[in-house]
């Protein structure tokens, strides 16, 4: 009755360690899927800053036609306006049209910078982003490293039993 007793120890005991096994084995490969689907999440984020850039950069080129487009409406009716009462390319006519495309200008450079910034931050953004990605997935491998480990060593321990 008793070596009955241990052989159905020893069996419940060798399940146990099976069992643990195949627990350690599944928490690992819970450990890399989730650092995998971070990993997609943060590249989707990513994706969605560029395009956010590019919409921005979109929006300052638009803006800096915008300011061209003023420029020429402005230049015209100086100049009409001067060419009703004498020379339109004398006297205040002319000064007003130096400053129109000075300070026209001046906008349009900014906004054209301002596209640029707008690409570049958005890239930097997405560096960010796919940087911290790769973060979570190293990060995930070490937790599935570790959790392996750990079962090892736990079914290490469990090994003497068996044998006894």
């Amino acid at each position: 009755m008793v070596a009955a007793l241990a052989a159905v120890g020893t069996f419940v005991t060798a399940n146990a360690a099976l069992l643990q096994g195949i627990g350690t084995a599944v928490s690992a490969f819970g450990a890399i899927s989730s650092a995998r689907a971070q990993q997609k999440q943060y590249n989707a984020q990513a994706a969605q800053a560029k395009i956010q850039g590019r919409t921005q950069a979109i929006q300052y080129k638009q803006q800096g036609a915008d300011v061209l487009r003023n420029i020429n409406e402005t230049l015209a009716m100086t100049t009409a306006r001067a060419g009703q009462f004498g020379d339109p390319t004398l006297g205040s006519a002319l000064a007003l049209q130096k400053f129109a495309l000075k300070e026209g200008y001046g906008e349009y450079g900014t906004s054209i910078d301002n596209s640029q910034l707008a690409l570049a931050g958005a890239a930097a953004q997405a560096s960010i982003y796919r940087q911290a990605g790769r973060t979570a997935m190293v990060g995930g491998m070490f937790q599935a490293a570790g959790t392996l480990g750990e079962g090892i060593y736990r079914q290490t321990q469990l090994r003497p039993v068996l044998s006894a």
